[in-house]
């Protein structure tokens, strides 16, 4: 089997199992890149079971909370001073 054969190979496994360590998947025969497969995975679980757990909720803003966001490059210098004369005295 050429060098050639064997990257479609590994290309044909790593999109069988998207669950996989990519550079773990490896071999010099067909036989050796599937007996790979379980190590990588094992490896990608691993690393999937140390990520903090990440929440898909908005955060909560409540009514009439909105805020504006000022760029202070955009504002005068007249205002950049009163916003911090304003600021040292909080």
């Amino acid at each position: 089997m050429t060098a050639e054969d064997l990257a479609s190979v590994r290309a044909l496994i790593l999109q069988a199992h998207p669950d996989v360590v990519p550079e773990l998947v490896t071999g010099t025969t067909v036989a050796e890149l599937t007996a790979s497969v379980e190590a990588a995975r094992a490896a990608y679980a691993g690393v999937v079971s140390r990520q903090p757990a990440v929440t898909s909720a908005p955060p909560v803003v409540p009514a009439g909370g909105a805020t504006v966001v000022v760029d202070p490059a955009t504002l005068p210098a007249a205002e950049k001073i009163r916003r911090g004369i304003a600021n040292r005295t909080k």
